[in-house]
């Protein structure tokens, strides 16, 4: 490490004169590690108390640090919560308000981008999906490894989430290459998230929550020892935290979002100074997430970012913080099920719930939050209220419409999808349910939700028609039904619960869109082409891909590549848009062209491991056929083949590139390997087969296949014998 670091060092060790004394003025050029562990509940530590835990690292962290025994997250969930960490600022400021539909927006300044301009290399490694690139939240880091495969289509949870020990080592290997630059290190775990599945020896806890919490822990000391093998731990300013709690049944949440009582909201928070600095020290002030970048940057001598929180420093050196209550929200029952929105305050003595039916808490005399006191206590109410009413931020914001392969990853994680608009349409708020009034009907949707990721769409379509019994407004629910119904074959009662839900939310693109692929299934292009362009609208990336799709059925590349082109000026990434663009050049004789567009989307395709794009290879192959590339067109119709062994494509230009070779054995088996590769092969089927043997001149293995499907399917004209 540079001489300037060991000289921080030695004067933070002189400050701390053992574990005592005050902070020192501040540490310049100090590592800053910000470690994240999803879903924590600072009560599930022994650092706090709990005789379960398995925890000895970060207690012994603790002991080395300072302990805030009361921070606050400032909203139960992950995107939110991390999105005030990062910027020092209130969900209503930052505006990130639900893990679905929200990105932090480029004119709010963040820790990282302020380190990355006084001079901090700044790294990152996230081990959930929820805090992919995409949400804005990785402004500001030159590496952010969130290397989470996301699969296409319906998630497995294994795909957009990864286990801790990856980030560990993607984050420790960044930081063994800084050398002696000062540098921002943070590391997001996602254990105990659920479902709670730890592993071994960690399994063996009674409780499984414990048990991810205990790998947590193992995986902090991990990364902990390996900065202490590049020496960079004594030096470095340590914060760790979580970014929310978890239910576990207390006041009936099992996980997190819906409520913000303490169980969801109350998290670890340690800060180990350089050198160990006031070891030892606990602050029993309340504190939010939103005060550790103003912390962080304080302590390095760096100026401050416009935040709501603020510096924690006179607590760091011992002194009572000025009393300020910690605000918290949730939206995610008004977002997600039409219900009420929550919003807290907490001080020094009570728990605020600004709800339909408020709730005011007693900490000191009730910490679980069990006895409502708000109806006899009205001057502490009105107090806590008038604090949080000018945080709210006014009118709520509606939420940005997502592509269907988003809201898919999420619900694999247990995030359920939207519902409608923030305000009514009539532009008034209506009377909102109480959430804690709908705990059962919360309860039968989420195992609706269970039932259908477990594949028992029958058991879950009767969750949600349960559901909608008691809720007939719910539009998920509506969603769901229609969902549930159409793999189930009833294709026309979906239809019609999925029309339900459009009456509920005219605009939803989502519901257009799944309306629109369900009438390509069936045929009905011109409803499939309504509801497509209905959906661009709102969402013009799928909707113009989705309308890409229907014009290439048609026949009408020329058509297709300009709605590909539109969707591809929404969203650059789509991996079909590319494709089309492809194909319409390819038709038109322009293979170089087209080359590069496959490639594109092949590139990104690379990017989803479990993504399907038929056609694909088979078509990068023709046009490598084209251009006299026979070496590279064989192995993309392989590829082809490989992928989807039925592909009608992929079989007869392999077997056409193979009798162009004079191979012509390999190429009539491949070519009637179509039939076996194929699970109910139709008329169809065999008369490729046989039409091709045409095209190719082999007019024996022609009959021979021609007589063969005439065995089967004898009233087809197409197999008959010459008269």
């Amino acid at each position: 490490m540079r001489c300037r670091h060991v000289a921080a060092l030695a004067a933070a060790w002189a400050a701390c004169a053992c574990s005592t004394g005050r902070v020192a003025e501040s540490y310049p050029d100090a590592p800053v590690v910000l470690i994240s562990i999803d879903t924590l509940r600072a009560d599930r530590l022994g650092l706090y108390g709990y005789s379960g835990a398995d925890t000895p690292v970060i207690d012994a962290l603790g002991n080395e640090g300072v302990v805030f025994e009361r921070a606050y997250s400032h909203c139960p969930l992950t995107l939110p919560s991390h999105s005030s960490l990062l910027t020092g600022l209130l969900p209503p400021r930052h505006g990130v308000r639900d893990n679905i539909g929200f990105v932090l927006s480029e004119d709010v300044a963040t820790l990282q981008e302020r380190l990355g301009t006084a001079g901090w290399r700044t790294g990152a490694a996230v081990s959930s999906f929820v805090l992919r690139r995409q949400t804005g939240i990785a402004r500001g880091f030159e590496l952010f490894d969130d290397d989470i495969e996301a699969p296409f289509g319906t998630a497995a949870l294994a795909s957009v989430q990864r286990d801790g020990a990856d980030a560990v080592n993607a984050l420790s290997g960044w930081v063994k290459g800084r050398g002696g630059e000062p540098f921002m290190a943070f590391l997001h775990l996602y254990e105990p998230h659920m479902p709670y599945t730890p592993p071994p020896p960690h399994d063996r806890h009674p409780d499984p929550y414990d048990g991810e919490v205990a790998y947590a822990d193992a995986l902090v000391g991990r990364f902990l020892e390996r900065l202490r093998a590049l020496g960079a731990y004594e030096e470095s300013l340590i914060v760790l935290t979580a970014d929310h709690g978890e239910g576990l049944g207390d006041h009936g949440e099992e996980e997190h979002g819906l409520f913000v009582y303490r169980e969801s909201v109350q998290v670890p928070l340690v800060v180990r100074l350089p050198g160990g600095a006031r070891g030892g020290t606990r602050v029993s002030d309340p504190v939010g997430l939103a005060d550790v970048a103003p912390t962080i940057l304080d302590l390095l001598g760096q100026a401050p970012l416009d935040a709501d929180g603020r510096s924690l420093r006179p607590a760091l050196d011992g002194d009572a913080l000025p009393p300020q209550p910690v605000y918290s929200e949730t939206l995610y029952p008004r977002y997600h099920f039409g219900w009420s929105e929550l919003y807290s305050a907490v001080d020094a003595r009570h728990r605020y719930v600004r709800a339909p039916r408020p709730e005011l808490y007693d900490l000191a005399e009730d910490p679980g939050e069990t006895e409502n006191l708000a109806a006899g206590r009205a001057a502490t109410l009105q107090a806590l209220d008038a604090w949080l009413e000018p945080l709210l931020g006014g009118p709520l914001p509606s939420p940005e419409d997502v592509d269907e392969d988003v809201r898919n990853w999420l619900q694999a994680l247990g995030y359920v999808g939207m519902a409608g608009a923030a305000v009514d349409e009539a532009g008034g708020e209506r009377e909102r349910a109480d959430p804690k009034d709908k705990l059962e009907v919360y309860r039968e949707f989420r195992r609706g939700l269970d039932l259908r990721r477990a594949g028992d769409d029958a058991e879950a379509l009767a969750a949600f028609q349960a559901v909608v019994r008691e809720e007939p407004e719910m539009l998920d629910a509506w969603e769901m039904i229609g969902l549930s119904l159409g793999r189930l074959g009833r294709i026309e009662e979906s239809l019609e619960a999925l029309t339900e839900a459009l009456r509920l939310a005219p605009d939803r693109a989502e519901t257009h869109l799944t309306l629109a692929r369900t009438y390509q299934r069936l045929g009905r292009r011109g409803l499939a082409r309504e509801h497509a362009e209905l959906a661009a609208r709102n969402n013009p990336g799928e909707g113009n891909a989705l309308l890409a799709e229907l014009s290439l059925e048609e026949d009408d590349p020329e058509r297709a590549a300009g709605y590909a082109r539109r969707s591809l000026a929404a969203d650059g990434e789509s991996m079909f848009s590319h494709f089309v663009v492809g194909v319409a050049a390819q038709r038109a004789g322009r293979c170089p062209e087209a080359l590069a567009s496959f490639e594109r989307a092949a590139e990104l395709k690379r990017l989803r491991p479990n993504a399907v794009l038929r056609d694909l290879h088979a078509n990068t192959a023709d046009c490598l056929a084209r251009l006299g590339r026979e070496k590279e067109a064989e192995r993309e119709f392989l590829a082809e083949i490989d992928a989807i062994p039925s592909s009608p494509k992929g079989r007869v230009g392999l077997a056409v590139l193979y009798f162009s070779q004079g191979r012509d054995r390999e190429a009539r088996l491949v070519l009637t390997g179509l039939i076996d590769a194929t699970p109910e092969p139709t008329a169809a089927t065999y008369w490729t087969v046989v039409q091709t043997f045409r095209v190719l001149g082999d007019g024996a293995a022609a009959r021979q296949w021609a007589a063969r499907a005439r065995e089967r399917f004898p009233a087809d004209a197409r197999f008959r014998p010459p008269s």
